[in-house]
C-alpha cells in the first residue's frame, strides 16, 4: 500500500507495481477510504472503502481512468461517504441492483417452477409467458419495467387481434408474476402491472338443448375415432372439465360407487365426478390394455394421456349440425343448464360441477327462474276462474239482480 494525494500530478508520475504483484493500492492522503488500484497492466480503478452502519467494511468501485478524472472520482467518493453518514450502504445498494434478475430469468427460474408445483393451469401459464410476455419484456430487469411498458404490451396484443379474454389472460399472468416478485423480495416498489387495463369481456353463454345433446351423442357413436369420441361423450354426460376427463386414470374409477375421482381439481382438492348409467356405459366400452394407466391413452404412446380433441370435435359438430363456434367447454355449461331446467337446486349443480362458491353457479339461476315463473303461472291458472266460469258467475249475478228488482 502506498499513500499519496490522488490527483493529475500523481497520474503523470505513477509508482511501479512491485514485481510479482498484480496490482498496487494507493490510498489518498486527504480523504479517508478513497483509493486507487493500479494494475500491472497499467489500468487504474478508483474505489472507496468504508464501514457501514453495522460496522462491516465495504468496498465499492467508483470507476476507471480515464472515464473518471481523480477530481471526479473524489467528488463521487464524497457523495458516497455522505450516504454512509446518513445510514446508507452504497455497496449493498449496488449488490441489490445486481441481484435483480431480468424478467426472462425470473420467469424461467422462479415463476414457471412455482406454477408447475402449484397450478393445474401450468401449461397455459407456460404458453402465455413463452409466446408473448417474455418476448416482449424478458430482456428488461424487473425494476426497469414500468406501467408504460405494460401499456405498450397490452396495445400490441390488441393490435395483433387477440380476443379480450386472451389479452386479459396475459395481463393477469404478468400481474401475478410481479406480485410474486414483490412478495419474494426480488425488488421493491409498486407492481407496474397492478392496473394493466383489463379489457371488458361480454359474458358468453351457449347451451345445447336436450335434442341437440342427443344428436351430439349419436354423432359421437358414429365417429371413427372412438377413443376421442368417448372422451367427448363423457364431457357431455358429466359436466367435467376437459383436463379431468383426459387425465382420468383407471385407478380413480370406482364402478361400485359410480364415481370418477379427480385427485386434484382446479380448486386444489380431490373431488368426485358422479357417473350416470350412460357415463358408466361409455367407460365400460372403453378398451383397457393390461397395465394401462389412463382411461383415454394417447394413440401414439400408451403411457401418455390423450391430449387433443380438436379433430373429433370439429367432425361431430358438423355431423350433428351444431353451431360452428360451440366450444368443448360449452358442454359443461350445457350439463348445468339441463340440470337447472330440470329443477335441480343450484347448490347441487355447483357440487356436481366442482364449484367451491355458489356465486360461480349463479349464472344458471335465470334458467331456474323460468321454471319458477312457470310454477307461479300454474298457481295463477288454478286460482283465477276460466272464461266459462266467469261467464257463468256473471249470469248468476245478473239473475240475482233481476229477482231483487222484481
Amino acid at each position: 500500500m502506498t499513500i499519496a494525494t490522488l490527483n493529475k500530478a500523481l497520474l503523470r508520475d505513477l509508482p511501479a507495481v512491485p514485481a510479482g504483484r498484480k496490482k498496487l493500492r494507493i490510498v489518498d492522503a486527504q480523504l479517508s477510504g478513497f483509493h486507487m488500484e493500479l494494475a500491472a497492466t497499467g489500468s487504474i480503478t478508483y474505489r472507496l472503502r468504508y464501514r457501514n452502519a453495522r460496522g462491516q467494511v465495504r468496498d465499492i468501485r467508483l470507476g476507471k481512468h480515464p472515464e473518471l478524472t481523480p477530481d471526479e472520482a473524489r467528488k463521487l467518493a464524497l457523495k458516497y461517504k455522505g450516504d454512509v453518514w446518513r445510514g446508507g450502504d452504497p455497496a449493498a445498494e449496488r449488490d441489490r441492483l445486481r441481484a435483480i434478475p431480468t424478467f426472462e430469468t425470473f420467469v424461467r427460474e422462479h415463476i414457471l417452477p412455482h406454477a408447475k408445483e402449484t397450478l393445474r393451469s401450468y401449461v397455459e401459464v407456460e404458453g402465455l409467458m413463452r409466446l408473448r410476455v417474455v418476448p416482449a419484456l424478458g430482456k428488461l430487469h424487473l425494476d426497469e419495467i414500468t406501467p408504460l411498458h405494460v401499456a405498450r404490451f397490452r396495445k400490441g396484443m390488441i393490435d395483433e387481434g387477440l380476443s379480450a379474454s386472451r389479452v386479459n389472460a396475459h395481463l393477469a399472468a404478468l400481474r401475478r408474476a410481479f406480485n410474486l416478485a414483490i412478495e419474494w423480495q426480488f425488488f421493491q416498489g409498486r407492481n407496474p402491472a397492478a392496473s394493466p387495463g383489463m379489457l371488458r369481456t361480454e359474458g358468453r353463454e351457449m347451451f345445447l338443448d336436450a335434442a341437440q345433446v342427443k344428436g351430439l351423442l349419436l354423432a359421437l357413436a358414429a365417429d371413427p375415432d372412438q377413443g376421442a369420441a368417448s372422451a367427448v361423450a363423457l364431457l357431455a354426460l358429466t359436466g367435467a372439465r376437459k383436463s379431468e376427463i383426459l387425465l382420468a386414470r383407471w385407478s380413480c374409477v370406482d364402478f361400485d360407487r359410480r364415481i370418477l375421482w379427480v385427485p386434484r381439481s382446479k380448486s386444489g382438492r380431490r373431488r368426485p365426478i358422479f357417473l350416470s348409467d350412460q357415463a358408466i356405459a361409455v367407460l365400460k366400452l372403453q378398451p383397457r390394455q393390461p397395465g394401462a394407466e389412463f382411461v383415454f391413452p394417447s394413440p401414439r404412446r400408451d403411457e401418455q394421456a390423450l391430449s387433443e380433441l380438436r379433430g373429433v370435435w370439429a367432425r361431430v359438430k358438423l355431423a350433428a349440425d351444431l353451431p360452428e363456434d360451440l366450444r368443448l367447454h360449452d358442454l359443461r355449461h350445457t350439463f348445468a343448464s339441463l340440470l337447472a331446467n330440470d329443477g335441480v337446486p343450484l347448490y347441487d349443480i355447483g357440487k356436481l360441477l366442482g364449484h367451491t362458491q355458489l356465486a360461480t353457479t349463479s349464472r344458471y339461476a335465470h334458467l331456474q327462474a323460468d321454471r319458477q315463473l312457470e310454477a307461479v303461472n300454474s298457481v295463477g291458472r288454478l286460482a283465477v276462474p276460466t272464461e266459462n266460469e266467469s261467464v257463468s258467475k256473471r249470469s248468476a249475478h245478473n239473475d240475482n239482480d233481476e229477482q231483487d228488482a222484481a
